[in-house]
């Protein structure tokens, strides 16, 4: 017997199964005559379309596979200044020396490059025992006992030798003896200097007048398209030499003049280089390649990138030096160059058109019909003043009034209730008010 109810329990199933992968269910439609709610549904309906077409696919490019671009750029800057020196102590310095993108130019990590507008040069300093700087913190003294011999001060510029010394630059003090490289710096702007050197003009302001030419080379892998920033008619050797940036009237000429870039943020050339400054040269290729080849170009843009309002470490330094030998003593010339860096920013993204974007962007429209949908029948079902005659056309309840034989086709299950909701994406709203 048990066997026999397995048996018919299991061909049961068997036809549950075929039955369900035989047979096609569709959601129940009902027509609700109501301006209100027609007008509403609509609405939102037009309203998901026009994002969907107007902003998601066409002005957002949907219909387009995107890649963004591997950059490589190259700079070369051009233009001579000098600076009068005047009786400066020192034989490398002295009188009118003219100085060349060799002499000012500082080539840096990445893709930037600085220029050098002022500088506190301290000569011929070699290894030995001198009187620390007064200005730096912690070194003035009254007795050997405060210069701890073989200690070091992370503000001097030596090891202590243990001896309380007269300052070499202000007699009514006294300070800690160092061992290292003499004399020590005198770090003040303007440089000190016979001729009186300006405090407020920097000592290489002549190259505001020079230019910078920047070459940079893109390249989408994906759709193995290569484009540089000097376009075609702009190869020839006549046009190179005499274009210059301008965004109105050659915004595709690579070649800049240093005054105008600092000038497009809004400062002066002058008081940005006393005390040094860094700012962005922002190239954007935006390229549509469905659209011809020669469209694709980069956009420039100027920023300064550095914080105006800081408290400490006001504009951009750093020091280096040159090491030379004279009379069997090693000596170097230290200079702490104040000037500009220019940071290259590259940004580049290429679409074009792909089957695969568009047919997802469409499916997320189709999705977002359903938002109407779902607002209607919230408003028919809980807001309308006839909620309750609405409510019982679009549900029923299966399960009441049938047979014995109906009851038991459902494997037991009486009374079940089943709730089926209608789709309505294609009704025909007509009208009725609430």
């Amino acid at each position: 017997m048990n066997q026999s109810r397995k048996q018919m329990v299991l061909e049961k199933s068997k036809f549950h199964c075929i039955n369900f992968l035989l047979s096609y269910e569709t959601g129940k439609v009902v027509e609700i005559q109501n301006k209100k709610v027609a007008f509403w549904y609509r609405l939102i309906q037009l309203s998901v379309i026009i994002y969907v077409i107007g902003y998601a696919i066409i002005y957002d490019k949907g219909y387009q596979e995107i890649d963004s671009a591997i950059s490589s750029t190259n700079t070369k800057v051009k233009g001579i200044t000098h600076v009068n020196f005047g009786n400066f102590p020192s034989t490398f310095f002295n009188g009118r020396m003219i100085y060349d993108p060799q002499d000012y130019v500082i080539k840096q990590d990445g893709d930037s490059f600085f220029v050098m507008t002022n500088m506190v040069i301290t000569p011929k300093q070699y290894q030995g025992k001198c009187p620390e700087d007064p200005e730096s913190y912690r070194t003035i003294c009254k007795t050997d006992k405060d210069c701890q011999q073989g200690t070091s001060n992370k503000y001097g510029h030596g090891e202590r030798s243990g001896r309380c010394v007269p300052s070499d630059r202000n007699s009514t003090v006294k300070v800690c003896e160092s061992y290292g490289w003499c004399p020590t710096e005198y770090d003040v702007l303007p440089m000190e200097n016979y001729n009186n050197f300006s405090k407020t003009i920097p000592l290489l302001d002549g190259t505001k007048e020079s230019t910078v030419l920047i070459k940079n080379q893109i390249h989408f892998p994906k759709f193995k398209v290569t484009r540089n920033n000097i376009v075609h008619h702009q190869k020839s050797g006549s046009y190179m030499k005499r274009c210059r940036y301008n965004s109105t009237t050659d915004p595709l000429c690579p070649i800049f003049k240093l005054r105008d870039i600092v000038e497009s943020c809004g400062d002066d050339y002058t008081q940005v280089g006393f005390e040094g400054a860094v700012y962005g040269i922002v190239m954007e290729w935006d390229c549509n390649l469905d659209h011809s080849l020669d469209e694709c170009y980069p956009e420039y843009k100027f920023k300064r990138l550095d914080d105006v309002d800081t408290p400490l470490s006001h504009g951009y330094n750093f020091r280096y030096a040159d090491y030379y030998v004279e009379n069997g003593t090693r000596y170097r010339t230290l200079t702490k160059a104040y000037g500009i860096k220019f940071e290259l920013v590259v940004h580049g993204e290429a679409g074009k058109f792909s089957f695969i974007p568009l047919m997802l962007n469409l499916g997320a429209g189709i999705g977002l019909l359903g938002i109407a949908t779902f607002w209607c029948d919230f408003i028919v079902l809980n807001l309308a003043k006839k909620r309750n005659v609405y409510r019982n056309h679009i549900c029923e309840s299966v399960g009441r009034g049938m047979s014995s034989n109906e009851k038991s086709s459902l494997d037991g299950d009486t009374k079940q209730n089943c709730d089926e909701k209608k789709t309505q994406e294609e009704n025909n709203l007509l009208v009725h008010a609430f």
